[in-house]
């Protein structure tokens, strides 16, 4: 059992990169140490459109 499963919280959810993260990090090396999954999250569910 998890922490986040005994502290009765949800799944962990990080935020879609911008599109300005995403161009930043063609340049350089992000120091978000969250990076990869929330670029791998973002190619699994992409924003739904909002029209």
């Amino acid at each position: 059992m998890s922490d986040r499963e005994v502290e009765g919280l949800g799944p962990l959810v990080l935020p879609a990169p911008t599109k300005r993260e995403l161009v930043a990090a063609l340049v350089s090396a992000s120091d978000d140490p969250w990076w990869e999954e929330r670029v791998l999250h973002a190619k699994l569910f992409p924003a739904k459109d909002r029209k």
